[in-house]
């Protein structure tokens, strides 16, 4: 992810202030990377260049072309460091676990921006309509984080179905109390998968749950290719509603759009499911609403029947 991260910044970089030498002045480019402090752990990895002491790995590749790259963490607020470069900076790099918030009101001041570059997946921190009216690029590294994500969703998925946590909380503390682990403990092996989404993470995550012996039903807008469909062993599922109550996992693998906000207020009704998202906060958010709702309703109707 790193490597593909550094690769297409390089690029994209090239790119923008390469294209803009028509309509600008040429030479340097002020170019501001907003990324976490490593401190300590910088020095463990040499490949661990998402950060400020590892500037994306890309700063000597800039210097040599002349440009001028200023790298911090502080990003916050107008006396921030990322303030102060605000009105003269051509590109700004960010990450998605340390993002810059570009505001309008930022973007109205950055009189020389030209391009915003998330190192990474993700735009939630950018205003996209002021960004589009001011004419900037707005380009993220699609594609870095596929694999890391459909691992991740599988290891959520063997942490919550193992009951996990509760039981190393347990030996943390000292505890042995196996009933309290084993009664919501659970082999993944035969149990029913269904992913909303089987696009590029969907598809990476229905082939690592193959050898769990699973049986693997995904929805999407799209039926993926027979031979690999097949090769994978899921069923498609076109309707949405149908697959959800067979389902004993569920995960998310799309944005929250128009067309998903129905589906998603569907998937709340089914509370005995193990739910696994790694899309957007924003779904989280959305879903996390509705539960409370649904939750509040419950409390209300209770009530009412007491009364």
């Amino acid at each position: 992810m790193a490597a593909m991260c550094r690769a297409a910044a390089r690029q994209l970089v090239d790119r923008a202030v390469g294209s803009r030498a028509a309509h600008t002045s040429a030479g340097s480019k002020k170019i501001v990377g907003v990324f976490y402090q490593a401190g300590e752990y910088a020095d463990k990895n040499p490949n661990f260049v998402g950060c400020v002491e590892g500037a994306l790995g890309i700063r000597d590749w800039l210097e040599s072309k002349g440009h001028h790259y200023i790298v911090t963490d502080d990003k916050e607020g107008l006396n921030s460091e990322l303030e102060k470069h605000i009105e003269d900076m051509h590109v700004l790099i960010t990450t998605p676990f340390h993002p810059a918030y570009v505001t309008a009101e930022r973007i109205k001041k950055a009189k020389n921006l030209e391009l915003l570059l998330t190192a990474g997946i993700g735009s939630d921190h950018i205003d996209l309509p002021a960004a589009a009216a001011a004419g900037l690029t707005v380009a993220e590294v699609t594609g870095s984080n596929t694999v890391s994500v459909a691992e991740d969703e599988l290891m959520r998925i063997l942490i919550l179905l193992r009951n996990f946590l509760p039981g190393y909380q347990q030996v943390v503390k000292g505890e042995w109390n196996v009933a309290g682990i084993a009664h919501r403990a659970y082999d993944l092996e035969g149990k029913t998968v269904g992913t909303v989404g089987a696009g590029r993470i969907g598809r990476l995550l229905l082939q690592r749950l193959k050898p769990f012996n699973c049986n693997l039903l995904y929805h999407d807008r799209l039926q993926i290719n027979p031979e690999l469909e097949k090769e994978i062993g899921a069923k498609f599922e076109e309707d949405l509603d149908a697959m959800l109550p067979k389902c004993d996992v569920i995960v998310i693998n799309t944005p929250l759009t128009e067309k998903t906000r129905f589906p998603f207020i569907t998937l709340v009704l089914f509370h005995y499911l193990l739910v696994i998202y790694s899309s957007l906060n924003s779904v989280w958010s959305f879903l996390q609403r509705h539960v409370q709702q649904r939750k509040d309703c419950k409390d209300e109707e209770r009530c009412n029947h007491r009364e």
